[in-house]
């Protein structure tokens, strides 16, 4: 899993942003097995702060604690996805108009920078997607609002493994880098309204990529279900 090693200091957290960031990149994809001792292992410390970092995924609805101590990536239904959809849709506009007044130069200067960037890795996938999360957090960051971020937080844990599995599939990346460079213009002119509008529309064309392939009964992804197996 290409995990690597924590350093003695805030092993914990270390350890749960690490595990985080691959959750939603899908390194660590939807339903995938994994045991507390496998991951130790893999992070080359005891497994107190493995479980700790845990615990703390578990509370976040990210990760799945059964009682059997069997443990895996949380996954959605179809029903789920639309309604993390709708919420996305509340909560990051507001995110995004509040940066509207507040982001300064530098970062409407790294949006612009980051766009180029995705332009010259359109075909890798994994870049891409880690591009387009910088591209959103910068915005929802400079919101300053704490407690809005992290909602919005864990909404990204929860969708983004299933975002990053199915783009290199669809292959709307054009679209993606199309909304980003409007998304930059609008931030750049202050003007809300548009921004609002195509974030929404970024938001929708994601969201209606993957609920096709999500039921309510069975709820991983093709490629999600394909990876699935236990990190011992």
């Amino acid at each position: 899993m290409n995990i690597e090693k924590i350093s003695p200091k805030t092993i914990r957290q270390q350890i749960y942003d690490q595990l985080k960031k691959k959750i939603i990149s899908a390194t660590i994809p939807p339903g995938q097995v994994m045991t507390i001792q496998g991951l130790a292992n893999e992070f080359g410390v005891s497994v107190m702060p493995v479980r700790e970092a845990l615990w703390q995924l578990e509370s976040e609805k990210v990760i799945v604690i059964e009682s059997n101590r069997r443990i895996f990536v949380n996954t959605l239904t179809r029903k789920e996805m639309e309604e993390a959809l709708n919420l996305r849709l509340i909560l990051e506009s507001i995110a995004a108009e509040r940066a509207c007044d507040r982001m300064g130069d530098d970062d409407l200067s790294h949006l612009k920078q980051t766009v180029e960037m995705m332009e010259r890795v359109f075909g890798e996938t994994d870049k891409f997607f880690s591009l387009n999360i910088d591209f959103h957090f910068t915005i929802y960051s400079s919101a300053d609002s704490p407690m809005l971020l992290g909602m919005i937080d864990a909404l990204w844990a929860r969708v983004g493994p299933y975002m990053a599995i199915n783009w290199g599939e669809k292959g709307h990346h054009t679209s993606v880098i199309r909304f980003h460079r409007l998304m930059y213009e609008a931030l750049s002119r202050r003007d809300k309204g548009k921004l609002k509008e195509l974030l929404a529309e970024d938001l929708k064309v994601a969201a209606h990529t993957i609920i096709p392939l999500l039921q309510d009964g069975a709820p991983e992804t093709r490629s999600a279900a394909s990876k699935k197996k236990s990190v011992d």
